[in-house]
Order: C-alpha cells, then structure tokens, then sequence
C-alpha cells in the first residue's frame, strides 16, 4: 500500500515537471533565436560599426580558428579602418594555410592587392595580382588591376598589352586610348632628348588610330624641341584638323613661329580653316580677331568681336578679347565696366579639371596624373 503511494506521488511529480516545462520551457523557445556572433559582425560592418565588428570578428577567430571568411573580413576592415600592416599579415597568412579553396584564396589575394596599394606599395601589389593569373588566367578583376597598376607605374607597353587583353575578353576595342598610351612611351624618350626615337613612336600611335589627336600635338612638340618649327607648324596644322575643338591648344606657338618667319597669310588661312568646320568657336574667332589687330585691321577685328560678343553674351574670352580691342581704340570707358562684369562672373579659363578626381592642371594633359584616368580632360579642353 505504502509503495503504491509513494509510486503515484512520484508519478504525478513527473507529470507535474512535463507540464511545467510543456507550459513553460515551450514559450522560452518560442522566442527569436539569439543571433550568432559572425551574423552581429556582418551586421555591424553593414551599419559601418567597424570597430564592434572587429571585436567579434577577432572573438570569432579565438574560439575558431578555421573561420576563413572571419579572418578576410577582419583583414578588410583593418584596411578600411588604415591599420594596412595589420591588414596585410592577416591576408597573407592565410595565403600559408592549407585548409583553403580556390575562391577563398582568389579573395585573399584580391584583398592583398587593395592592402599594398593603399600603402602606396603598387610594385608589390602588381606581383600579386600577376599570381593570381597563376590561380585563374581569366580572372578579369586581376587583369584590370594589373592594366591599372602597369599604368600608375608608367609601364605603358605592359598598360597597353593588359588594356588589350580586357578589351579581348569584353568584346570591345579602344584603339583611341592605347595611341595615347603608345604617346606615353614616345614622351619618355622625348624628356629624355630622344627627339627623333619619339617621333618615330608618336607615328605607330597615329597608325593605332589616325583620329587621335595627341600623337599630332607631341609630333609638333619634337620638332620645337629639335628648333623645327617649320615642321613644327605642319603638325600643328595637322593637330587642328583632326580636333578643331582643341585646335586653341596650338593657336599661341603656331602664331608665334609664323609671326617670326613673316608668314601673315598662313596664320589667316589657319584660323579660317578652322572656322569652316566650327564657324562658331568662339576661341578660334577671338584668336582671328588678335590676328587682324596684330596686323593694323582694328575694323576686322572690331566686326569679328563684335558679332562674337552679340551672339555670345555670357562669353568670358569673348569679352576679354573686346576688352583688348577696346584698348587700342582708347575706349576705356567700356573696358572698365566690361571687365566689372567679368570680375562679377568669374571662371578660370587658365585650368582645367579632372573630371575623374577632380584634379587642376594647368598644362595640357590627355591622362591625369593623380587618378590615372585618360582623357578626362577632354570635355574642358
């Protein structure tokens, strides 16, 4: 009797225990799932905490030291956050291990890139971004950083050989770009005195592309260089033919040489040229107009301004150009209120900027050298 008791108060404590947890330890459960310390990282790099991520990434590697893509994002943010050296042993530790897959190591050798490139080490990250040709052959992100890094460099035949090959693989071509690239080499020699080896190379760019402008420019550069300048007038003649809209480049130089030599009609017959293709530039009008009052025709040049200023109110070389005349006519009434305006309203016509980075240049540039980008002074030119 006593036995069956104490079996039924154990049996209904059991009971008891079931239901208490079924009650209970049920609606616990119920509740959200604590997330997991890699998915508060990831949810911390997301909101740009990088300091908190970094702290549970490196909790993450404590207790586990195969999470690979623990250690490459902790890498990553140690670069982002400029600790580079710390950044760069990470990455290439993991290059050691041998518990890694092909696309993890790819990652790891991209990021060791972005490492020593933000330490300003290229050469270094030119090498590893060749090794990982050695990994994919294909891989288009280590061709393109290896085009890039070749040019950064001045290596302008391997830019080129690597420009190439992308363009290859996307179906594309860009011959403008590697003339300018093949001028590069040619301006290497030229620095170094090497007239007629440079020449010689800005004529393969123009074979690259015949539309290019810039070999024309730095063929007539050479023979400045070599005390030409007959044949220095001829390339600049062929410079404004093939980019009339940057034929103001040259107007200065080639005025100045056929002044010397006395040769007053070839400088008209330049500037008309010019103007049968762009009738309306308002540089090329302006340099016709200092042309005629160079040589006496204040009445030519007046006319040209005139109509310039008409159909080009807001002109600021236009109006310095009307202000110059206005001068020899000894009106300078007008001058001072004109150059009011200008003061009003001013915009540098001496510089131009990178449309890439955002860079000022004063001298005549087809590839930035801040950013690297090519032609992106074009649109301001």
């Amino acid at each position: 009797m006593t036995a069956n008791v104490t079996y039924l108060v154990i049996s209904i404590i059991v009971v008891g225990v079931l239901l208490l947890w079924l009650i209970f330890g049920r609606k616990k459960s119920s509740g959200k799932p604590k997330p997991s310390l890699y998915t508060q990282a990831l949810d911390h790099i997301i909101r740009r905490d990088y300091e908190s991520a970094i702290k549970e990434l490196k909790a993450i590697i404590k207790k586990d030291t195969n999470h690979i893509d623990a250690y490459i994002k902790l890498g990553n943010l140690l670069r982002e956050t400029g600790q580079l050296k710390a950044a760069v042993k990470i990455h290439q530790g993991l290059l050691y291990r041998q518990d890694i897959n092909k696309t993890q190591k790819l990652e790891i050798m991209r990021n060791l890139v972005d490492d020593y490139i933000e330490m300003d080490e290229k050469g270094i990250a030119l090498s590893v971004a060749l090794n990982i040709l050695d990994v994919d052959k294909r891989d288009i992100w280590a061709l393109e950083k290896i085009w890039h890094l070749y040019r950064d460099l001045k290596k302008w035949a391997k830019a080129s050989e690597y420009m190439e090959k992308i363009l290859r693989y996307r179906k594309q071509s860009n011959s403008r770009i590697l003339a300018i690239y093949k001028v590069q080499e040619g301006l290497e020699k030229l620095e170094a005195g090497n007239c007629h080896e440079a020449r010689l190379i800005f004529r393969k760019a123009i074979k690259i592309d015949p539309g290019c402008e810039v070999p024309y420019f730095y063929m007539a550069e050479s023979y400045v260089k070599d005390r030409r300048e007959l044949d220095a007038v001829e390339w600049w003649v062929k410079f404004a033919k093939t980019a009339p809209e940057k034929a103001w480049l040259v107007f200065n130089p080639l005025q100045k040489v056929l002044f010397s030599l006395g040769n007053f009609g070839k400088i008209e017959d330049f500037y008309l040229n010019i103007l049968k293709n762009k009738q309306d530039d308002v540089r090329t009008i302006t340099a016709l107009a200092n042309y005629y009052e160079r040589k006496g025709d204040l009445q030519k040049a007046s006319d040209l301004v005139e109509d310039l200023i008409e159909n080009n109110p807001n002109s600021t070389i236009a109006k310095i150009a009307y202000c110059k005349l206005l001068v020899y006519l000894k009106r300078e009434k007008e001058v001072g209120d004109i150059l009011n305006d200008i003061i009003d309203k001013f915009d540098s016509i001496d510089q131009v900027r990178c449309s890439n980075c955002g860079h000022h240049i004063r001298d005549i540039l087809w590839i930035c050298p801040v950013c690297g980008a090519e032609d992106s002074f074009l649109n301001q030119l």
